[in-house]
């Protein structure tokens, strides 16, 4: 077996604190209460922002005349007009 120097022992010692304490870093962010909710925060405006871009698209789509998104626009519209109508029915009661 080779012999290591005292300087090789230190460096190998240096590079693995150093990646225990990435390690433990990340360890740390992933258990964060914090970093969770900043986590879930921007995944849930990601999804919003392809969700509103769908819905514009459909929209284009059904401006332009194309029979499937004139039906989706529709629905959703009729769908609105029911809630808004059982909301009121509630408030009136």
């Amino acid at each position: 077996m080779e012999q290591r120097s005292e300087s090789q022992i230190q460096a190998e010692l240096e590079a693995a604190r150093a990646e225990l304490s990435s390690t433990v870093e990340e360890l740390s962010d992933y258990f964060s209460p914090k970093a969770n909710v900043e986590r879930a925060k921007a995944d849930a405006q990601q999804r919003v922002r392809v969700l509103a871009g769908r819905a514009q698209n459909t929209v284009e789509q059904a401006g332009a005349g194309k029979p499937e998104a004139i039906k989706k626009v529709a629905a959703v519209a009729g769908g609105a007009l029911l809630l808004g109508a059982l909301l009121v029915r509630r408030m009136l009661k």
